[in-house]
């Protein structure tokens, strides 16, 4: 061993002993099994097109619980939609099932992972746990509750309960999922980390599959992606700071294009905040950016839109889906530029504080 290998192993020793150790992450451990007391098995319930902050957070949650597979599956109301969130199941050789609203009874008790009960509108069914990051957004029952809203990521959270847990239950496959985790959601340590966070990245840094790593993270898009995302840049334009853009009526299992797209846009002349939204399947969804957490995303695409659909997100990127009947019932359109209209005006909105 080297010896710049040598100091970044016991550098990573003691992250990772300062980790186990903390009493905090061991109360919380304690309380979670509390929670699943009796329980031999549950359910890992994430979001509608999970991210690889949802799905890593789950799989270490799993672990600590000491679940198998089999009998505590993660499980989605929608479908991952994204070719590197497809591409991260692959290289992990893991699944997340697809299952309908109605069935979640029969799954009890849940966990909930990067998510929390509002985002499903009526009450879950037996919510043992919720596990998030995100701000709360209405009053729910859960036996447990770990809610961070300093913390980046999620993933950061479920691998210090890991940790706690087992501090060689962090494998290679789990280090490079959860520091993917992390990576996506803070954008690299660059939006909304804490200290927590920058501490596990390094602790993941030094356990994860940077091969793998570098095969997820430059997945292969089909050609029909790669020729909207052309088309809808030719009619990108900038107005006050928001770059804005309608893609009109996209294959339902396209969803992800329009957060790429706004990743994509935030970088044009003059943008501050960035919106792409587009209809898939009956629904239209929008993905936006901000360049600084003053935009408070989050909470005002919250106000202005969750009364049509699910609605939230953090300060600097946030997300809607709202059914296309509930949206027309209140503002009327006949064609999808006319659509596309709608949006950018309730947008503008949400934006300014107007009413």
């Amino acid at each position: 061993m080297t010896a710049r290998r040598r100091r970044g192993h016991i550098i990573h020793s003691r992250l990772a002993a300062l980790v186990s150790a903390d009493p905090a992450a061991r109360r919380r451990v304690r309380a979670l099994r509390r929670a699943l007391t009796g329980a031999t098995r549950c359910t890992f319930l994430v979001q509608n097109d999970p991210d690889p902050d949802a799905i890593a957070s789950a799989l270490a949650l799993r672990r600590t619980l000491g679940f198998s597979a089999a009998r505590s599956p993660i499980v989605t109301v929608g479908q991952i939609t994204r070719p590197e969130n497809q591409r991260l199941i692959a290289e992990l050789h893991e699944h997340v099932r697809h299952v309908s609203k109605e069935r979640l009874p029969l799954l009890a008790p849940l966990v909930l992972v990067d998510v929390q009960p509002p985002y499903f509108g009526d009450g879950l069914p037996d919510v043992a746990a919720v596990i998030d990051h995100h701000p709360t957004t209405d009053a729910y029952r859960a036996r447990y509750r770990d809610v961070r809203t300093n913390y980046g990521a999620s993933a950061t959270m479920a691998a210090e309960y890991l940790l706690a847990s087992d501090e060689d239950g962090v494998t290679t496959k789990l280090a490079t999922a959860l520091l993917y985790g992390i990576i996506t959601d803070t954008k690299s340590l660059s939006r909304a980390a804490s200290d927590e966070d920058l501490q596990m990245f390094a602790l993941l840094f030094a356990r994860a599959d940077h091969v793998a790593l570098r095969r997820i993270q430059h997945p292969m898009y089909r050609p029909l992606a790669l020729r909207r995302f052309g088309v809808a840049l030719e009619h990108a334009r900038v107005r006050n700071g928001l770059a804005y853009l309608h893609l009109g009526t996209l294959p339902a299992d396209q969803e992800h294009i329009v957060a790429q797209l706004a990743e994509f846009c935030l970088g044009m002349a003059g943008a501050e905040i960035s919106a792409v939204s587009g209809v898939f399947g009956g629904k239209f969804a929008m993905s936006l950016r901000s360049l600084s957490p003053n935009a408070k995303l989050g909470e005002r695409i919250r106000k202005r839109f969750s009364a049509f659909g699910s609605a939230g997100g953090h300060p600097m990127m946030a997300k809607t889906v709202v059914p296309l009947p509930l949206w027309k019932k209140a503002h009327p359109f006949r064609s999808q530029e006319g659509l596309g209209r709608t949006i950018r005006r309730e947008l503008v909105k949400a934006l300014t504080g107007s009413k």
